[in-house]
């Protein structure tokens, strides 16, 4: 993402959890159980922004019945190096850069260009859950840093109820909920594509 003035895509006071349709652990997030999750996937590369408000949001955002966890993260300036590592335990991307299943441009094979993480930059930090625990179990260490996805008034909405919302829109294949959200004025959505988070706009 760019050190461009825009809202940040996970807005939400830290204690203040985001109703969401995903199973698992119903009750509200804690700030100290999300900051337990950051540092057991990232160590100390990387942890939340608290100035935001909401910062996080939680939803079934893969589909497989557990609760993950997206949270707008800070990057420790002395972690780079770690963070943009290709052997990390994350993946890092940008989803503007995914192409949309479906569209020409999944069809074809090209090599995706390599994502950085810079000094300064807020991250979408997405932790899969596992079980009936969710992203707080031990054992969920499947995670997603994605960069240049922040936006304004996130939400999450299941893919049923959106595709109920609004039957004539152009949806590609939704497997799970998905985090609404506008970027510079356009409103877009974040989705899980079966083995990437995309960005694709949305009216």
């Amino acid at each position: 993402m760019t050190n461009s003035p825009v809202p940040p895509l996970i807005v939400a006071a830290r204690a203040t959890p985001t109703p969401t349709g995903a199973a698992g652990n119903p009750s509200p997030a804690k700030p100290g159980e999300i900051d337990e999750a950051l540092t057991r996937v990232f160590d100390k590369a990387a942890r939340m922004d608290s100035t935001q408000a909401p910062s996080f949001v939680v939803g079934d955002f893969n589909g497989d019945a557990s609760e993950d966890i997206a949270v707008l993260a800070k990057v420790n300036p002395d972690s780079l190096a770690g963070i943009n590592n290709e052997l990390a335990n994350w993946i890092l991307e940008d989803p503007k850069q995914v192409p949309i299943p479906g569209t020409k441009a999944a069809l074809q094979a090209t090599r995706a260009k390599t994502v950085s993480a810079e000094k300064g930059d807020l991250l979408v930090a997405i932790i899969h859950g596992v079980g009936a625990q969710g992203w707080r179990n031990h054992d969920a260490r499947q995670a997603f840093l994605l960069r240049n996805a922040a936006g304004a008034n996130p939400r999450v909405q299941s893919a049923k109820h959106l595709k109920e919302m609004t039957p004539n829109s152009k949806l590609p294949p939704l497997t799970g909920d998905v985090i609404l959200e506008t970027i510079n004025g356009r409103p877009g959505l974040i989705f899980w594509t079966g083995a990437k988070y995309a960005w694709m706009p949305y009216e």
